[in-house]
């Protein structure tokens, strides 16, 4: 589980980084990241029930980002907020792809510290 302070947390936090930040495309997920905040960066993570209509597959991603975004915060830049928007696709993906794929974006999006 991520720690408070790096999770986006109302509405409107993720409402502004859909409307002021920078998206990168894959076929698993879309990420968003906005320079916001001062302090930490925060995620939030999109899971629709256009993914599955299970609650159980969803937050099987949705725990399997976090895993990956814990495992990797130390090499991320700080004072961002970033959103990940899971597709479909991604149900078919086990973990060690998941995580390539989604550092992959971290990389395209120049999230990670030099």
């Amino acid at each position: 589980m991520l720690a408070k302070k790096n999770r986006l947390s109302a509405q409107k936090e993720y409402d502004l980084v859909f409307k002021k930040g920078q998206i990168y495309f894959s076929p698993f997920f879309n990420v968003r990241v906005a320079t916001l905040i001062v302090g930490p960066s925060r995620f939030g993570i999109v899971t629709s029930t256009n993914i599955s209509k299970k609650a159980v597959a969803r937050n099987l991603i949705k725990r399997r980002i976090r895993a990956i975004i814990s495992k990797n915060l130390a090499n991320i830049k700080d004072n961002l907020s970033i959103t990940i928007h899971v597709k479909p696709a991604s149900l078919n993906l086990d973990y060690p792809s998941l995580e390539k794929e989604l550092l992959f974006l971290f990389k395209k999006g120049s999230i990670f510290k030099v």
